[in-house]
Parts: C-alpha cells; sequence; structure tokens
C-alpha cells in the first residue's frame, strides 16, 4: 500500500492486536487475515464505510471474526491436513481435492449459520449500503466459493448477498468483473495454491 494507507495496520481491531506471547493468534501465524482485516478497515475509514451506529460496529466486528475464523480454517486444512507429502495417493498425488472440500463444507456450514445471523439482508445492516465488513465477506466467500462451489447456493442468504453485491455499483464490484480479479484468491492464497492443485473440468 502507499499515499495514506500505507499504515493501514494502525486500523487493526483491539481483538487482533497481539499484547504478548499469550495473546498471539495462533491460526493466523502468517498475519495474511490479520493483515487484511486492518487494510479494509483502513480502507473503510478513509471511504466513510465504517458504520456510526455502536450496534452496527459490533455486528461488523462479529463477521470480521467469523471471516478469520473460516479463512484461516479453510487454508490450515489444506495445508496441514488435506495436502500431505508424506501420504502419496495411489494416483501419484498428495493431495485430494474432494477430501478437502468435505472436510471444509463442514466447517463452512457452521460458520454460514453464525455469519447469516449478522446480516439483516441483503447486506449486514439490511437494505443500504454496503459497509466494509460487507467488502470482506463478499471476498471471503468468493474464495470459498472458487474452492468449493456447492458450498453456496443461489437461494442461500448468503448466496442472495453475494448476488446483491455483485450487483452493487462500485469500483470494486468493477474490479471483481475484471480479468485482474480472476488470478489466485483474494484473501488467503495458500500454499501449494489451492487453484493449481484443483483438477481442470
Amino acid at each position: 500500500c502507499e499515499g495514506d494507507l500505507k499504515s493501514y495496520m494502525v486500523s487493526c481491531p483491539d481483538w487482533l492486536l497481539v499484547k504478548d506471547n499469550h495473546s498471539k493468534n495462533w491460526m493466523d501465524l502468517d498475519n495474511k487475515m490479520t493483515e487484511t482485516i486492518a487494510l479494509v478497515r483502513a480502507i473503510g475509514y478513509k471511504y466513510f464505510l465504517m458504520p456510526e451506529d455502536p450496534a452496527m460496529l459490533v455486528r461488523s466486528e462479529e463477521v470480521e471474526k467469523l471471516c478469520f475464523s473460516v479463512m484461516n480454517s479453510m487454508v490450515y486444512l489444506i495445508n496441514k491436513i488435506c495436502f500431505a507429502p508424506n501420504n502419496t495417493n495411489p494416483d501419484g498425488t498428495d493431495f485430494d481435492p474432494e477430501y478437502a472440500r468435505n472436510r471444509f463444507l463442514v466447517k463452512y456450514q457452521q460458520f454460514a449459520r453464525k455469519v447469516e445471523e449478522h446480516v439483516a439482508g441483503p447486506f449486514i445492516m439490511g437494505d443500504t449500503l454496503p459497509i466494509h465488513a460487507d467488502y470482506l465477506l463478499y471476498a471471503c466467500l468468493s474464495d470459498i466459493k472458487n474452492f468449493a462451489p456447492q458450498a453456496i447456493t443461489e437461494d442461500s442468504k448468503l448466496g442472495v448477498f453475494m448476488d446483491k453485491f455483485w450487483s452493487y455499483r462500485s469500483p470494486i464490484r468493477r474490479w471483481f468483473k475484471s480479468n485482474e480479479s480472476k488470478h489466485g484468491e483474494y484473501i488467503r492464497p495458500p500454499v501449494p495454491h489451492i487453484m493449481e492443485l484443483l483438477p481442470e473440468d
């Protein structure tokens, strides 16, 4: 980041700040989700996307926490459980995408039930303009849909949210529709890279 967003980590919320060795976010040891949430907040403050109502700010923070958890769970599962170089499959591969998807879908269903409680519909604050956490949620759901397309159905509350966000007129929406957005994941490109491991249709 450049300019006034160069110091985006000053926008890191208190619940993500590392105060000592006992308060480290062990799920996010590479700090990617921590940095992402701080950056989204910094953009939110700059472009007036942060909710002013205290109750809505609390709600958006709960969405941040859920996104933090599900994205780190997905990457941990793929890197530490489903990608096992020492357990090579008979076909010579060391990654089973269907096993990875099935394991993750259990986590996703738990996430979806909780996050839907905080989405008034279609956006977090209701039928109004998106706030910073809507952009974070959409990016996370886009990554999830790339990895497990069956996770989000069109008629589900989060499916409706994605459709509404996709239709919302904004520069960020136009970026999501650009060719640039199609390269990799938006939030957490794991190692190995998910899209390099998935078989072609």
